[in-house]
């Protein structure tokens, strides 16, 4: 009860004395207000501490052998060619390069280059090889043999020429039963081929022959106009495809004889009688072979 009546005292007094409280209240309130300004001017510091320096990794010690390869397979030529004597890595311990992804610049793609095939020039053992071939051939025996003439006319017609000129080349029809009939003999007369001289291998002519030919064959038709199936063939000297043979068979190798079918092609380049494009059973075989003439050319092919 006495704390009561204090309190209410106090605070009539208070009340009462004006001028004390302003006295009072100003500097609570100033101090309450340099204290809010004070806390509003003061800002943390940030301190931003610099990160530890990251210790370089030790150098790999390597000796010289372990280092060539690596430079070797870093070098940024394209397509090098690794040669035998250069020193490789052991295959205990590979050495892996990540491989670079670089953009690459496209160079215009060439065609390829046809490999210069070998010409074999025929020699006398070829001929002689050759004349047992023919033998076999003439019996009936050994590979079908196809050469194709060029599909130019006027190759076919240079080709001709050379033939006439330089290998002896005879033109004759046979017909149905096997005779043959060129424009020297008599009329219905057939021609009674020296088979020491020419060669059985008779070449049938089909396509689009040679001008300088079809008038031969012409010629030989109205001489022998009782000839029934005409066929028109081509007869050289037996020594002509002795080498022919003899030559294929160098190229051919061991299988010529088992072989099935031959195939080539001529060529005349520069005058000289080339065959080429040789086929064995469908496979192709490398090689040209380079005909010899069978006399001296008379006339320009």
């Amino acid at each position: 009860m006495g704390t009561t009546v204090v309190f209410t005292l106090w605070l009539a007094w208070l009340w009462m004395d004006e001028g004390q409280t302003v006295k009072i209240e100003k500097p609570k309130q100033f101090k309450v207000q340099e204290i809010v300004k004070v806390q509003q001017e003061i800002k943390p510091s940030v301190f931003i501490l610099p990160a530890p320096p990251v210790p370089a990794p030790n150098p790999i010690e390597q000796t010289p052998t372990q280092i060539e390869p690596v430079r070797a397979k870093l070098s940024p030529i394209v397509d090098v060619k690794v040669e035998k004597d250069k020193a490789t890595p052991s295959p205990e311990s590979p050495v892996k390069i990540k491989p670079v992804t670089k953009p690459v610049l496209k160079e215009k793609v060439k065609p390829p280059v046809k490999p210069v095939q070998k010409t074999h020039q025929i020699s006398q053992t070829d001929a002689v090889n050759g004349r047992v071939l023919l033998r076999v051939l003439e019996h009936g025996k050994g590979p079908q043999i196809e050469i194709a003439w060029p599909s130019k006319a006027r190759e076919r017609d240079g080709l001709y020429r050379v033939f006439q000129n330089c290998f002896a080349m005879v033109n004759a029809l046979m017909d149905g039963k096997g005779n043959l009939f060129r424009k020297t003999e008599a009329r219905g007369v057939r021609w009674e081929i020296n088979m020491d001289r020419f060669s059985g291998f008779l070449r049938q002519a089909s396509g689009q022959l040679p001008t300088a030919e079809q008038r031969v064959m012409r010629s030989i038709s109205q001489r022998h106009r009782m000839i029934t199936d005409p066929r028109p063939v081509r007869i050289f000297p037996r020594h002509v495809d002795a080498s022919l043979l003899g030559g294929l068979r160098n190229v051919i190798g061991d299988g010529y004889m088992s072989a099935h079918s031959i195939q080539a092609r001529y060529v005349l380049d520069k005058g000289r009688v080339l065959i080429q494009d040789i086929y064995v059973d469908g496979k192709t075989k490398a090689g040209v072979i380079k005909l010899s003439p069978a006399k001296r050319c008379r006339g320009q092919a």
